[in-house]
Formats: structure tokens, C-alpha cells, sequence
């Protein structure tokens, strides 16, 4: 079960700067795994940040740089936050921002809040937040990992699994 924590400290962690994010978290540095050749295999260039406060991590090995490793890994764990800190279900009163904005993973927090208080009817949740079910789907085909962490989150429900548009 998602944890329940004061909707600002949530708004906060979501809204802090790269090095601002960086600085409230351990960053381990690893050899990638996987194909790559000589160069993966010697390098520390896969990075893993933990967020000391939460514990939640994510985890990039992806490039052969470290600095841009460490930078996915942080949006990953941007979404991370979005994913298992819950809050009170509130209404998105702006544009839905691009999945490569920093405030996506801000806008991802709160329709889960919204799919999650109503154990992810659509219906429901688009009521909540002040859209349709058309638009709140498209948005969250934005990103694939969102899109496939609420349709595991509706088949553990027994609700069948939401289609692409």
C-alpha cells in the first residue's frame, strides 16, 4: 500500500532542482551490465540514487557517461515519488505538462492520487480531476512506465487493463 505523507513535503520533492535532489540522496556508482564492450565493463558509469528520507531509489546504466546516468536516474526516481507517495486527491487546475517536463512527474502524483481514492475507476477519477477519460488516458500514454504501473495497478483490482487510444 502506497504511503500517505503531507501533500507540500510531496509538492516539495517533486519540485527540488537536479542538485537540490542530489543532495538529499546517496549516489552509488556501479560497472553497467549488459552489452557494451570493453569500455561498459571497466567504467562505474551505471548510477543508483536513494532517497535517504523515503528509501525509494532508481537505478540508470543505460549510457556510457555517468553524468547522464545520474540525471535519468533522478527522473526516475521523480516518478518513484509520483508512484508510491499518496495524498489527498486534489483537482490539476493547469495544462498537463510533457512527460520530458519537471513538473510531469508532479501532475503523474496527482491523477494517481485521483485512480488511486478510487480504486482506479476512470470515471471516477476524471470527476476528481477535472478532465475526461479520453484526455486522462492520452496523458498517461505520455509515459510507459506510468501507462504500465496503472494497468498493473487496475489488474490487481480485476479491472480489465486500459487500451490505447
Amino acid at each position: 500500500m502506497p504511503t500517505l505523507q503531507h501533500n507540500p513535503e510531496r509538492t516539495r520533492l517533486l519540485s527540488l532542482t537536479e542538485q537540490q535532489l542530489l543532495a538529499e540522496c546517496r549516489c552509488d556508482t556501479m560497472r553497467g551490465t549488459g552489452p557494451g564492450g570493453q569500455k561498459r565493463n571497466k567504467t562505474e558509469s551505471a548510477v543508483r540514487v536513494t532517497h535517504v528520507a523515503t528509501g525509494l531509489f532508481a537505478f540508470d546504466d543505460v549510457e556510457r557517461s555517468q553524468h547522464i546516468n545520474r540525471h535519468h536516474a533522478l527522473q526516475k526516481l521523480r516518478l518513484e515519488f509520483a508512484f508510491h507517495l499518496r495524498c489527498e486527491p486534489t483537482a490539476w487546475k493547469q495544462p498537463v505538462p510533457g512527460p520530458s517536463s519537471d513538473s510531469f512527474p508532479l501532475w503523474a502524483a496527482v491523477a494517481l492520487d485521483a485512480l488511486f481514492a478510487t480504486d482506479f475507476k476512470l470515471a471516477d477519477a476524471v470527476v476528481i480531476l477535472g478532465t475526461t477519460t479520453s484526455q486522462l488516458v492520452k496523458n498517461l500514454l505520455k509515459l510507459p512506465a506510468l501507462w504500465q504501473f496503472v494497468n498493473e495497478e487496475r489488474v490487481k483490482r480485476n479491472l480489465p487493463t486500459l487500451k490505447k487510444l
